[in-house]
């Protein structure tokens, strides 16, 4: 009772304070229409006609205004379909639709247009607003701009797709470069036994096609895991020949290939492969860039900077560089999609028709060789991809030529150790050729018995047999202390931390990589 005489009133205000009164609803109505203009989420009230012609707004809040662009002006008396475009989803709409007409609530999430163009996704609330008899006078829709959260999903999901596409590269690399590595060593000792240059011309057909499939296992590698393979010191001019022979071959016959790769064109360090590749991705975006009649060019030039300049990507500081232009007379690349190109798994191609991973290959690869990229576009003019690579310090020598099959000056007694039927029988051949004892096994259990009765100087053993732990009978054999010569599909690394200190021969690989491996092993 004491407490009751000492306590203020329910009705009264806390002391110190003081209250506004808002009794009468007209008097609301400027505090609330304050409160929803400082909401960050857009809402949007239309009337409740649901059928055609549709609802039309009353109201928009500013967070309207600063999601979309359009000003409350030029959105009353609209029906909201003007924020709808092309991606914006058929089903969500007619879902959206019946909710409404059975006066239920509505939330969902798509994709609105700004007044520019420009599209966003939003997370979306609709609600029926009742008057005293419970009929429907409005729908309130709140609209919250989730367009860096669906860009994070996206980008999620793209890198769990990376890393499936990596472990099922990692998967097939190895299998098919045991395909390719017989393939490519064939033909090279065919060739002393087939003067016929008709047979000359079927096998250089048979050898191009294998570095081919290696290539397109070394793109799928250098994508997804960002692999780098050997690099050294690449004549460009040599890859654009190359490029340039696959274009004419394969490319429309409407489409003209020209190429200018001055013989004073610097080397590069680059990666070979990795660089033909990039070239040829260029190429292809060429291609499908260009409808009916075109033309593609592919240029080489030697720039020396004394100061750093701005390209479209980023500053190319001063020094030496090689400059590869490959242009178009194609359609031109949309503004709006200049940022998208290299994104893994974007393209403006019709679905089935592209991959999204050619450009994106191509900035992967100007990664590794610590390039530089440039682009130039116009509507209906065409593009032109400028790639800088830095000039290699060392001259452009060519080695001299060196006998098909040379002898060993070392004969060696050697272990042989893979699965594959193929290429134990191309690579003993070989082998013995060059003076050689060889020995073979197809499996870790093989081997061990050859390696208990006989003396050996050497192991070329495959890291990957069928029901064996990865590189273990390459790691039983360097533990019994024979020197050892790694052959794997795998990318290099992954090699040497299976089997640290043993030398590496990556599949697939050509003769005079086998005999150089070979003879620059020590003997036990």
């Amino acid at each position: 009772m004491e407490s009751a005489a000492t306590e203020p009133a329910l009705s009264d205000p806390p002391r110190g304070t003081a209250r506004a009164h808002l009794t009468d609803a007209q008097d609301q109505l400027p505090i609330i229409e304050q409160a929803l203009g400082q909401l960050r989420e857009s809402v949007v009230v239309t009337d409740a006609q649901v059928d055609e012609p549709g609802p039309h707004i009353v109201y928009v809040n500013a967070a309207f205004t600063r999601m979309t662009g359009w000003e409350m002006e030029e959105a009353i008396g609209r029906n909201p379909r003007f924020l709808q475009g092309p991606k914006t989803t058929r089903q969500t709409l007619d879902r959206l639709r019946a909710q409404l007409q059975k006066g239920e609530a509505f939330t969902g999430e798509d994709i609105n247009y700004r007044k520019d163009g420009s599209e966003f996704y939003i997370d979306w609330y609709i609600e029926p607003l009742r008057n005293a008899q419970g009929e429907i006078e409005y729908f309130v829709a709140v609209q919250r701009d989730v367009t860096d959260r669906k860009t994070l999903e996206v980008q999620l999901l793209q890198t769990q797709r990376l890393e499936a596409l990596g472990l099922l590269a990692s998967g097939i690399a190895h299998d098919l470069n045991n395909v390719f590595a017989p393939i490519l060593i064939a033909p090279q000792i065919l060739r002393e036994q087939a003067p016929d240059p008709r047979f000359a011309e079927l096998l250089a057909l048979v050898e191009t096609s294998a570095r081919r499939g290696v290539e397109l296992v070394k793109q799928i590698l250098v994508f997804a895991r960002g692999s780098q393979d050997a690099h050294g010191s690449v004549q460009p001019r040599h890859l654009i020949e190359e490029v340039a022979k696959v274009a004419q071959s394969t490319f429309p016959k409407a489409i003209t290939i020209t190429t200018d790769a001055p013989a004073e064109t610097w080397p590069v360090d680059a990666d070979a492969t990795q660089l033909y590749q990039l070239l040829l991705n260029l190429c292809v975006n060429a291609r499908d860039a260009i409808t009916g009649t075109g033309r593609i060019a592919v240029l080489a030039r030697n720039l020396e900077t004394q100061a750093s300049q701005r390209l479209a990507r980023g500053e190319l500081p001063a020094g030496k560089y090689v400059v590869l232009h490959v242009t178009d007379s194609g359609s031109g690349i949309a503004p709006e999609n200049l940022e998208k190109l290299f994104q893994p798994f974007f393209t403006t191609k019709a679905e089935g028709q592209g991959t999204g991973l050619g450009l994106a290959t191509v900035a992967v690869v100007l990664k590794n060789a610590r390039g530089y990229l440039d682009i130039e576009t116009e509507m209906g003019i065409g593009t032109t991809f400028s790639v800088y690579l830095p000039a290699a310090e060392t001259a452009d020598r060519v080695a001299p030529a060196a006998p098909l099959l040379p002898r060993s000056l070392r004969p060696r007694q050697i272990l042989l150790v893979d699965d594959e039927a193929a290429i134990i029988g191309v690579m003993r051949g070989v082998l013995q050729s060059a003076g050689h004892n060889v020995q073979t096994a197809r499996s870790g259990l093989e081997a061990h018995r050859l390696l208990a009765g006989r003396r050996f100087d050497l192991a070329l053993v495959d890291l990957m047999m069928p029901g064996e732990e990865l590189g273990i009978t390459a790691r039983e054999l360097q533990a019994a202390g024979l020197p050892l010569i790694a052959m794997s599909g795998l990318a290099d690394e992954e090699v040497r931390a299976q089997i640290p200190g043993a030398s590496i021969l990556l599949k697939p690989f050509t003769l005079t990589a086998l005999l150089a491996a070979v003879e620059g092993m020590d003997a036990a």
